[in-house]
């Protein structure tokens, strides 16, 4: 769980609502469900896009970044990139 203050989506306005939507516009469609193991009870998840909210534009540019990195036209799959993510999040000590 994050322990910064963070705008979710569903709460955004203005310029921060307009950069979700165009950083969720990249993902590829299966990203934009939950994944279930790491529901809470209340159906909420910790958000990596969220954690960066309070500067909307930087979270534009990274999440943009992303996003294109993340796209089906290239050769890397779900699986891959959520082994890649695993891998450099192990390393790193992190949960995510």
């Amino acid at each position: 769980m994050t322990w910064i203050t963070t705008i979710q989506a569903s709460a955004a306005t203005g310029p921060l609502r307009e950069f979700y939507s165009q950083v969720y516009a990249l993902y590829p469609a299966e990203y934009g469900a939950e994944v279930p193991a790491i529901l809470r009870a209340d159906g909420t998840a910790d958000s990596i896009v969220a954690a960066h909210s309070l500067i909307p534009e930087a979270m534009w540019h990274g999440m943009s970044t992303l996003g294109v990195l993340l796209s089906p036209t290239l050769p890397l799959d779900r699986r891959q990139h959520e082994m890649i993510a695993t891998l450099v999040s192990a390393l790193n000590n992190c949960f995510y």
